[in-house]
């Protein structure tokens, strides 16, 4: 079973990659920037732009499932926002189609509810997004969903939280994500069997002042390890999405 992992220079695509390759997985890693290092071993690489439909075609051919990964990672104009994230998302599912590829897990993130008040939300809360980042990745889901159901691929989409070493702000006692649990769940959300062809879960550690359900975890599999209980709170509390081209402007009351 070969995984092909987008973005696989990034933050979490360079972890998952060690993580996986270390347990034996065969991996396909595709990023549009060269590896600085030696890559994982039984793992090949792909230098392709997600922009690049025939690329990210080729790359999936043979594939068991994509993690996919790529994209912007902050706020940044809307143009820019769609054309990495909308577009580059839409070119990994149309890859996947073409290919056969039966499995597509999909980097969401918490931040399609960020507008929604914090504390016990339901798995069916709103969507609000706080962002274009956040936009996209609601966009991203409404792919997800439509390829599933119209084309029979098997999508996860993972709403993730603050993936981080440890937690740094006051906020991660409810979103933290760590390192070796995101492994986890992302692993698990690209090879276990499920019971419906799309699939939205929250990803977490098992923080004790979490405010999201856990959701399909136990379809899954999830069992995190970690909880942002055992570190101290620390840092004040900061959220990049509250900049952008809407820092100059007054929130609703």
């Amino acid at each position: 079973m070969r995984l092909l992992i987008t973005g696989a220079r990034g933050a979490i695509g360079t972890r998952l990659a060690v993580d996986l390759a270390a347990g034996g997985v065969p991996l396909r890693l595709l990023d549009h920037r060269l590896p600085q290092a030696g890559l994982p071993a039984g793992a090949e690489f792909v230098q392709a732009d997600l922009r690049d439909q025939g690329a990210v075609e080729k790359a999936a051919a043979g594939i068991s499932a994509v993690i996919h990964l790529a994209g912007l990672t902050q706020e940044a104009p809307f143009p820019q926002v769609v054309e990495h994230n909308i577009t580059g998302t839409h070119h990994v599912l149309e890859a996947a189609r073409r290919q056969r590829v039966p499995r597509v897990v999909l980097a969401s993130s918490h931040h399609v509810a960020g507008l929604n008040p914090t504390g016990g939300q339901p798995q069916k809360a709103p969507l609000a997004p706080d962002s274009f980042y956040a936009v996209s990745k609601v966009t991203m889901e409404a792919l997800g969903h439509l390829y599933a159901h119209k084309c029979g691929i098997e999508v996860v989409a993972v709403r993730i939280g603050s993936y981080q070493p440890r937690p740094s702000e006051p906020r991660h006692r409810a979103t933290w994500l760590s390192p070796r649990d995101a492994t986890t769940l992302l692993y698990a959300a690209a090879t276990r069997p499920l019971t419906e062809r799309f699939l939205t879960v929250y990803g977490t550690s098992a923080n004790s002042e979490r405010w999201w359900p856990r959701t399909g975890w136990d379809t899954l599999g999830y069992q995190p390890a970690d909880n942002a209980d055992q570190h101290p709170a620390t840092g004040v509390l900061t959220d990049r999405f509250m900049g952008g081209p809407f820092a100059d402007r007054e929130l609703p009351a």
